[in-house]
């Protein structure tokens, strides 16, 4: 996620908090863990702009003392981690043999369909 932000207050960012710009980029990436960690997957890919939006409100609700203001937050790239795919691989493992399979059958019948129409019609 990208946050855009400024400094609306100079006193209170100097004088609420010790580092405004390191403490906010930490806050955010908290935030995205927090907000990210109740949506499932699906919502994730496709949620970006509410879940920016999401975002916004509760990093301005947090750093509007420290004199911060939160501009705009944007979900750009959601990188699914390479644990989370094999995980999902795993599960979906199952149900793609099955479908490999019904796959494979449907085409077997189909052949055999085939097999004797020709032989229908051959010896009719």
């Amino acid at each position: 996620a990208i946050m855009y932000y400024k400094v609306k207050d100079p006193t209170s960012a100097v004088a609420n908090v010790d580092d405004y710009s390191g403490s906010s980029r930490l806050l955010a990436a908290t935030t995205l863990r927090n907000v990210l960690g109740t949506k499932t997957l699906g919502d994730i890919l496709s949620e970006r702009e509410s879940i920016g939006t999401e975002m916004q409100d509760l990093l301005h609700d947090a750093t509007e003392p420290w004199g911060v203001m939160i501009e705009r937050v944007e979900v750009k790239v959601v990188r699914v981690p390479e644990q989370l795919q094999r995980a999902m691989a795993e599960s979906q493992g199952p149900r793609l043999l099955l479908l490999r399979e019904n796959t494979r059958l449907a085409e077997l019948l189909g052949k055999q369909q085939k097999l004797s129409w020709r032989t229908l019609l051959h010896y009719s």
